[in-house]
């Protein structure tokens, strides 16, 4: 006669395979030398292990792909390991709140102002890295995003022409998209902007994603509606809503959704094996472990 052996932890009952993970990673925890508290959950196939708490106060964060955190609230940046400690600080009120952060490359960290608009550069201290880019000064006076480009470029949407805008390491222009509501045929009123892997992503609320080439083309729009944030990484594009985890699948456009551990109360980045999700004041990092 086949027995079962099941474990009930936190309400959750488990068994087979997840059991033994559970048991593994209840080990691991009880003799962790982490001063704070552990926690671990299971939602369908995926296992959560919480890590670290994160202080988050009204700001608001990013991550990198070196599991580092950002967070920033007015002219204040701070940089933190995924365990909590500060690594770096960076206060520049000149020229007002802070409206943007690209991580993506965390040797070369971009800070947008967008009420001046200015560009400013930071190196992996948070310290100033080359001369501040002013969109206003080269023709582009209402530049609502910007974002890294490759090859020490950046890409910038010019609202008043409704336009994208590739600079080069020059500050020449490299590649205009031209106007996008002529070329599309809607009105755009976009907040997210960022390069990945040579593709640029561009999000409107109501609209979707647009996707452009790394020469402005417009290439689609992926279906995603309702958005304030989004990641891409490798070939997948991470976004949250309804307090599940989407991942959009680029090549096969087919789409997986998993159950986050809490209830959001923002928003939730995936880097490599942790997930960074903000719960109320805090910024929950977990490690994610497929059961």
């Amino acid at each position: 006669m086949n027995k079962s052996v099941y474990l009930f932890v936190l309400g959750q009952k488990w068994s087979g395979k997840a059991l033994v993970t559970a048991i593994l990673l209840l080990f691991a925890t009880a003799y962790s030398p982490s001063t704070h508290r552990t926690s671990l959950l299971q939602t369908g196939q995926t296992v959560y292990l919480l890590k670290s708490k994160i202080p988050l106060a009204h700001g608001t964060f990013t991550t990198d792909n070196l599991q580092n955190v950002y967070v920033w609230s007015h002219s204040s940046l701070k940089k933190l390991n995924a365990a909590g400690k500060l690594l770096y600080n960076y206060d520049n009120r000149s020229y007002g709140d802070i409206t943007s952060l690209d991580v993506t490359d965390p040797m070369k960290v971009m800070v947008f102002y967008k009420n001046f608009p200015e560009v400013v550069f930071l190196d992996n201290t948070l310290s100033m890295n080359g001369s501040p880019i002013n969109p206003g000064q080269l023709g582009f006076p209402l530049t609502t995003l910007a974002c890294l480009s490759h090859d020490n470029g950046v890409w910038l949407y010019d609202a008043q022409n409704m336009q994208l805008v590739r600079l080069g390491l020059d500050m020449n222009i490299k590649q205009q998209t031209g106007n996008l509501m002529q070329l599309l045929g809607f009105p755009l009123d976009p907040d997210v902007l960022m390069e990945y892997n040579d593709y640029v992503y561009l999000n409107d609320t109501a609209q979707g994603i647009l996707e452009f080439d790394e020469f402005g083309t417009y290439y689609r729009t992926i279906p995603v509606n309702g958005l304030k944030s989004f990641e891409v990484r490798d070939n997948d594009l991470y976004y949250t809503k309804s307090n599940r985890l989407h991942t959009f699948h680029l090549n096969t456009i087919m789409e997986d959704e998993t159950p986050l551990p809490d209830s959001l109360s923002g928003m939730a980045r995936v880097e490599k094996n942790l997930l960074f999700e903000q719960y109320n004041d805090t910024i929950r990092v977990y490690e994610i472990k497929k059961s």
